[in-house]
């Protein structure tokens, strides 16, 4: 069952980072979401890539865009620390949530 947490809000074509940190146990591995709570004004919904300067390609629709999420191992082996950034490709401002679930 998936947790929902941390309501933000994202102006009209910015970005924001995120790091989060959870306690690493074995057969344990967190899988994060991000989902819109507000709805997408441009477009029909359809799925994009989108292809950005640098050759990198993420699925988006018109107006959400998640990046890869990158997972490392702390240096101890106690924590996972897990990365990420939220793109808004709307010419709008959009409210998203976390998403947490246990695989």
């Amino acid at each position: 069952m998936a947790a929902q947490w941390g309501n933000n809000t994202l102006g009209a074509g910015q970005t924001a980072s995120w790091s989060f940190t959870r306690n690493a146990a074995s057969g344990f591995m967190p899988v994060l979401h991000v989902m819109p709570l507000t709805p997408s004004f441009d477009g029909d919904g359809s799925f994009y890539w989108t292809k950005f300067d640098d050759g990198i390609a993420l699925p988006t629709t018109p107006q959400l865009g998640v990046s890869t999420i990158w997972v490392q191992l702390s240096n101890d082996r106690s924590q996972l620390i897990y990365r990420m950034m939220v793109m808004n490709f709307s010419s709008s401002t959009i409210e998203y949530a976390f998403l947490e679930s246990d695989v």
